[in-house]
């Protein structure tokens, strides 16, 4: 019997993708992990130099995050608060990545300021 050789075994998937669009937002899908949180943080890095005034994260597409994808959201944000704006809010989430950010109590770190009284 033959083994296949491995430059006919198709490639698998991207386990994480990541894009920016034009208004500055970030599109996350597929597993944010130890091995992909890296250059989760690269992309929200250069999201955030290119639209200082915050980037809106899209994580509706995220199937998979653990502590070291929370990690990478938490520094990324961090690393911008001394510009005095919101850096990152999140506008859209699965509800995996929802219930991290609820279980974490995290959450709250990625939405709009609030403004006006207090009910």
């Amino acid at each position: 019997m033959n083994p296949t050789p491995l430059a006919s075994v198709p490639a698998a998937p991207p386990r994480m993708t990541t894009a920016v669009t034009p208004d500055g937002t970030v599109l996350v899908s597929g597993e944010i992990d130890a091995a992909t949180a890296p250059a989760l943080l690269r992309t929200l890095t250069r999201a955030l130099r290119a639209h200082p005034g915050g980037v809106a994260l899209d994580l509706s597409a995220v199937t998979f995050c653990d502590c070291a994808g929370l990690r990478a959201f938490l520094a990324a944000r961090y690393q911008h608060l001394d510009t005095g704006r919101f850096p990152l809010r999140v506008v859209a989430a699965s509800p995996r990545m929802t219930r991290l950010l609820r279980l974490t109590g995290t959450g709250w770190l990625f939405e709009e300021p609030r403004t006006g009284p207090v009910q």
